[in-house]
This record gives structure tokens, C-alpha cells and sequence, in this order.
């Protein structure tokens, strides 16, 4: 059998997503100490208590199938939102709706374009459907360049990505700034606002696409609780989008392709304001505590309005390695130079500190 003719030709330019490395595989590395998980902009912190009681409830329902339109949470999530159900997609993760938003629309005829480096399936999801992508660098603070990508944006373009914060440098698009944007855009350009770590957003002034959304204009917003909301174990995430593009969607993902307790626990997160908040705040604590280290070695990095903080590393290969003896696991960007510290826990960031300091303070 002639492997390489059996499959479509454009998986030979695909590289399979690389998830960050577990705490077992860095165990072989860092003998003896205990291990702290940063590498995937995981929560530290479990699901919100009232997500905890709701799976709870439901486990005994699960010789069901899931509600395969997941009802009871779009008319949630629209309520929180102010749009129509009609305009709400679920998937598993915000993940699975980039791909089906990529499935729906995108050929051989057809470009991306989105700002380098961020969220690897932007790529991935253009490259399966056979379509070129146009990659633009991020701006002086890590965020996206919007004035550049709408330059990339030519008569072949279908899609145009917008990633704030943007992962993995934290950096976030302003409101001034996204609304030049959207309107300098053609009508034919299907702008995809990927904010999966929006809820981590400190800034008055980070753009709210909502704003713009008007249930016609070629707009979709996409979310996560896989972060903040510390539902990553259970893949949901969901988008705002006019109504034909929720249908497209619809056509192409599999049935039932949420389960019960993903959305118990989404439905009872959702509406938990004040634990939201209050996890915000602890983000932030943690995240100020890691720039002091990194001001103090001397290390340069993005300022982050996310989980995470992108460090300036001339090896960042090296870096990882080092930072993995000592029990931190990051993630490692050598082509970008530099890589990704998430903000963990109380004892996740003292571990970190420790290990910088032990690189750098000799």
C-alpha cells in the first residue's frame, strides 16, 4: 500500500498538535521534586464549587445521550449575552468550532490570515482544508498588529483570526483599534475573534466584539471553559455568530458532540459572577508576583493580560530544559524565541521563582 496517495495530499504539510509535556514525563527529568504543570494555560484551581455539585447531580442520567442541541445552555448564554439562541454554536472546545468554522468555508481557493506567533489550529485547520495562509507579525506589545493583518487581507481571503490575549504572548487588541478594523474589512472576510482567555482581562480598554456584532455582519466570537472556569477535562467552549453560520456549523459537527456533564457544568459556571471574579483577581496576584521575578533576573517579557507571560529567551530550548529540572514545566516557542510561563498556583509560582533564581542570581 502506497500510504502517501491513500490520504489527501495536504496532510503531508501537517503537523499534528503537540500537547505540553505531563507531569509523569517530566518526573524522569526532575527526580524527586514535585512537579508544576505550566505548560498548557491550565487552571490551577478545580471547576467553580457550583459546577462540582451540579456534575454530581447528573451522573446517574448518563445512560442518556447528551441534549444534542444543548438548549437549556445556548438560551443561557444568549441571555448573558443579548443575542438570540439562533446565534449560538457549542462545541467540544473552542477548538472543535475552528475547525468546522474552517471545515465550512475554506478550499484550495481560499486564504487565512492571522498574526504570528499565536494559536497553532488556525493554521492547522487551513492547512487540512487545503487553503494558504498569510501570517503577519504580532505588534511591539505582543498583541495583534490589526493594521497589518487587514493589509494581508486580499481577494482570496475568507477568513481573517483575531487572537486577544493572545496566546502565547498575552498580549490584547484595544476597541479603538478593533473597530478601524472591522470596518476597513470587505463584507466577504469572515472575521473569527478567538477570546478564550478573555475572562482573565483586566484592561477597561480590551476590545469587546460584541459591540460590533449585529447578527449579519461576517462576525464570530468564540469562548472558552476550558480556562478560567477550569473545565479544560471536559472540552466545551462556544461562539457568537449570525445565524447561517451557526447552520453551517451545525451540518458538519457530530452528533451529540457535547456531553451531559460538559454542559451541567458550563450551564452552572456560567452565571457564577462573583467567583469569576474572584479568580480574576487571584490570576493577577500570581501574575504580578512572576513580573517581579522576571524584572529582578532581568528577563524581558510581554506585559500579559492572560494566564500565562511570554518570556524573551535567546535559547528558549535551553531555558525549558532547565526550568524542568527544577519541577516547572512551560511551554517552549524556539522559533519565536521565547517561551510560555502559566500563572499557577500560590506554590506553582514560588517553585518558579525559585528556579529563575537559581538560573539567574549566581
Amino acid at each position: 500500500m502506497n500510504w502517501r496517495k491513500f490520504f489527501i495530499p495536504q496532510l503531508e504539510r501537517v503537523r499534528p498538535y503537540e500537547p505540553g509535556l505531563r507531569e509523569e514525563q517530566a518526573q524522569q527529568v526532575a527526580v524527586g521534586k514535585p512537579i508544576y504543570k505550566l505548560s498548557s494555560n491550565e487552571s490551577p484551581y478545580p471547576p467553580f464549587p457550583v459546577a462540582l455539585g451540579a456534575m454530581t447531580e447528573c451522573l446517574t442520567t448518563l445512560n442518556r445521550y447528551s441534549d444534542g442541541s444543548a438548549g437549556a445552555l445556548k438560551a443561557s448564554i444568549a441571555a448573558k449575552f443579548n443575542v438570540k439562541p439562533e446565534q449560538i454554536m457549542v462545541g467540544n472546545g473552542a477548538n472543535e468550532l475552528l475547525s468546522l468554522l474552517a471545515q465550512s468555508c475554506l478550499d484550495e481557493h481560499s486564504r487565512v490570515a492571522y498574526c504570528s506567533p499565536s494559536f497553532v489550529v488556525y493554521r492547522l485547520s487551513a492547512q487540512i482544508a487545503n487553503a494558504a495562509c498569510d501570517e503577519v507579525a504580532l505588534d511591539a506589545q505582543g498583541g495583534f498588529d490589526l493594521e497589518a493583518l487587514a493589509s494581508a487581507v486580499g481577494s482570496h481571503t475568507k477568513i481573517v483570526y483575531v487572537c486577544s490575549p493572545n496566546n502565547p504572548s498575552g498580549g490584547i487588541v484595544r476597541q479603538r483599534q478593533f473597530t478601524r478594523f472591522i470596518h476597513a474589512l470587505p463584507r466577504s472576510v469572515l472575521v473569527v475573534v478567538d477570546m478564550a482567555y478573555a475572562d482573565f482581562v483586566q484592561d477597561p480598554d480590551h476590545a469587546d466584539p460584541l459591540a460590533l456584532f449585529d447578527g449579519n455582519r461576517p462576525l464570530v466570537i468564540l469562548r472558552s471553559f476550558s480556562k478560567i472556569y477550569g473545565l479544560a477535562g471536559l472540552r466545551i467552549g462556544f461562539g457568537i455568530a449570525p445565524e447561517p453560520v451557526v447552520q453551517a456549523v451545525d451540518k458538519l459537527r457530530e452528533p451529540f458532540n457535547v456531553n451531559t456533564v460538559a454542559q451541567v457544568a458550563a450551564l452552572a459556571s456560567l452565571h457564577d459572577d462573583s467567583e469569576l471574579a474572584r479568580r480574576r483577581e487571584t490570576n493577577a496576584g500570581q501574575r504580578a508576583r512572576l513580573y517581579k521575578i522576571l524584572d529582578r533576573v532581568g528577563l524581558t517579557y510581554f506585559h500579559s493580560e492572560a494566564n500565562f507571560v511570554w518570556v524573551h529567551f535567546d535559547d528558549p530550548a535551553w531555558a525549558f530544559s532547565e526550568l524542568m529540572k527544577r519541577g516547572v514545566i512551560v511551554r517552549p516557542f524556539p522559533a519565536a524565541g521565547g517561551l510560555r510561563i502559566g500563572v499557577g498556583s500560590h506554590e506553582a509560582t514560588l517553585a518558579t521563582i525559585e528556579a529563575l533564581e537559581a538560573l539567574f542570581c549566581r
